[in-house]
């Protein structure tokens, strides 16, 4: 039987090779010639590993006991003894001055995040090795990292002075502050480290755009606002400027988001006026509008960039998206498929999401076989889980439901929540099948063991009232709003579930209008508020709420609510004309057939 030799951790491979290095050292030697001693020389630590940059390094030499020292340092590393480890190399890097071992004790206290412990290693080692610049970048990332600030800035200001850019000095530095846990004294010291050059006329600009996203990082949306205007007036004509300026209004913590949104779309919309070929900041404004519900304006501006770039990826999926969205599918098609030929020749883009689309696409034309092969193309670590999960509910709707769940089983999951999402899924296809009994317990048995996931609650919830378990249902949802007060679609549930079976009409109320208050646009919720309305006899306002609802949600089980209020009011070509048109959709709904059943009406 063969055995394989387990392969040395770097750390230990660290030091064989301080020891090899001796060796090579000695055999290296001539055969013959003359010598200085009788006796061979000794084997050091440092031999054959000079820096670089031509720095000496002391010659240490490797006795047993140092040997000895290093090498049970490695041991406890491999054992997760950091400390030891620590304590061990530091006295060997004190005891033989040699910067390697502070630095080797410095990696050791960082891969165990002890911060206090790598920034006394990372002095001994910048004091050891004075001429390094690697030393003294890690010990002042570590003086930030400890919170002192004030030890950190005159060295931060040497690696400005001494730097060729100090530009690019500072733009290190940023990112260094950006990590610091105390982020309003980081944001001070970025401020006296940018103050010199924020009025350079060379400097200034990117000064001010470090200092705006350092601002960002410290959540000053206003102060970020600021500076990215200040270098936005610098460089009239910067993209980098304007889109910087706009994020940050958009992301403004001073600013409630429909201003700040405003705000970001007039500045980037003057920025094109004065600079029409910005196509950066033309896609960025188009991507604002669209958060803005403005989706007819943006797609004229994706439409404008293609204009300007025919095989521009982004505007073409953006425009299969919208058109999607606007159910024009043929138009959705063939962005999608321009998308797809744009990116063969090396795009920085995946074909994945474009893939899920069209996949979406064929399914709304009932064209199964082909959606089936655009999953089957999907293989990103990032969407695959996707792409099986929409084959299973995809294999559940041409009634192959048994196929479905073995999808479901073999899925790849990497972590719990991907593990959550398959049960949340086999859990729903099983009620949809009408196996409720089995949907229930498997659900009840993934909330046992993770009894605060709030979409397993919620599922759970929607199993059990599928078996009038309308106790378990109710403890379920109102455990959920606890965990999760802005959770609004728990409220509704219950809250329709009072009204569906006409009981408890006053709470059922009160629960649809707290779900009203987090989520006032939700198609689903103004359902709820017109059904009960139209429990407690309220016919107008039911009317006009589920009117409301068909618009957002044009869903059989929202039109079978909204034709029967129009049939009790008497306006029953209205109704049939509702029915109708949600029956040449989904004419297997078992709501708007119960429906039609119970007024014994034809649409």
């Amino acid at each position: 039987m063969s055995m394989h030799a387990r392969p040395l951790g770097p750390a230990l491979r660290w030091a064989t090779g301080f020891m090899s290095c001796a060796l090579i050292v000695g055999c290296a030697s001539p055969a013959h010639g003359p010598t200085t001693s009788a006796q061979p020389a000794p084997a050091t630590a440092a031999a054959g590993a000079a820096p670089a940059d031509g720095r000496s390094l002391p010659e240490v030499e490797l006795t047993g006991p140092l040997l000895f020292e290093i090498v049970a340092a490695e041991v406890a590393v491999q054992r997760g003894e950091s400390s030891a480890a620590f304590a061990t190399l530091m006295k060997a890097a004190r005891d033989t001055r040699d910067p390697r071992l502070a630095r080797r004790a410095t990696e050791v206290a960082l891969g165990a995040r002890a911060a206090a412990q790598a920034l006394e290693s990372a002095q001994l080692w910048r004091e050891l090795d004075g001429g390094s610049s690697e030393a003294e970048q890690t010990y002042t990332s570590l003086l930030v990292a400890n919170g002192r600030y004030d030890d950190a800035k005159p060295l931060l200001q040497k690696q400005l002075r001494e730097e060729e850019d100090p530009l690019t000095a500072l733009e290190r530095i940023q990112r260094l502050l950006a990590r610091a846990p105390d982020q309003a004294r980081a944001l001070a010291l970025l401020v006296a480290l940018t103050e010199p050059y924020l009025n350079d006329r060379k400097r200034g600009f990117n000064a001010h755009l470090i200092l705006a996203h350092g601002a960002h990082a410290a959540g000053q949306g206003a102060r970020a606002t600021e500076e990215a205007r200040a270098a936005l007036a610098m460089r009239p004509d910067s993209e980098q400027a304007a889109i910087a300026a706009a994020q940050f209004m958009l992301e403004s913590k001073n600013k409630a988001d429909a201003a700040g949104r405003a705000d970001a779309i007039a500045l980037l919309s003057g920025f094109l006026q004065r600079n029409p070929s910005a196509a950066d900041a033309r896609l960025a404004y188009a991507r604002l509008l669209i958060g803005d519900g403005r989706n007819d304006a943006a797609r004229n501006q994706f439409e404008e960039l293609l204009r300007r770039d025919p095989h521009s990826p982004d505007p073409l999926f953006a425009l299969g998206v919208l058109s999607l969205q606007a159910e024009l599918r043929p138009q959705a098609r063939g962005y999608f498929e321009r998308y797809l030929k744009a990116i063969e020749d090396g795009a920085d883009r995946e074909p994945d999401p474009a893939y899920l689309n069209m996949e979406r696409i064929a399914e709304d034309e009932q064209k199964y076989d082909e959606a089936f092969d655009w999953l089957h193309r999907v293989h990103s670590p990032e969407q695959v889980l996707t792409a099986r999960i929409r084959e299973a509910f995809l294999l559940a709707k041409v009634n192959r439901l048994e196929d479905a769940l073995k999808v479901l089983r073999e899925a790849p999951t990497e972590s719990p929540d991907d593990r959550s999402q398959v049960v949340l899924s086999q859990g729903q296809i099983l009620r949809d099948a009408h196996r409720y009994q089995e949907s229930y317990d498997l659900l009840a048995t993934a909330l046992q063991a993770a009894p605060d996931d709030p979409n397993l609650l919620y599922e759970t919830a929607m199993s059990a009232e599928r078996l009038d378990r309308l106790d378990v249902m109710e403890t379920d949802l109102r455990h959920l709003v606890q965990l999760r007060p802005d959770f609004a679609h728990a409220y509704n549930a219950l809250g329709y579930t009072f009204a569906d079976r006409n009981i408890r009409l006053k709470e059922a109320y009160e629960l649809i209008d707290k779900a009203m208050q987090l989520a006032p646009d939700d198609g689903f919720i103004l359902d709820s508020m017109g059904w009960v309305q139209y429990r407690m006899g309220n016919l107008a306002a039911a009317r006009d709420y589920l009117a409301r609802a068909y618009r957002l949600k044009p869903e059989a089980d929202v039109a079978a609510h909204l034709g029967e209020v129009m049939w009790l009011q008497g306006d029953r070509e209205a109704a049939r004309n509702v029915w109708r048109e949600a029956g040449k959709r989904e004419s297997d709904n078992e709501t708007l057939k119960e429906t039609l059943q119970r007024l014994d009406a034809k649409p």
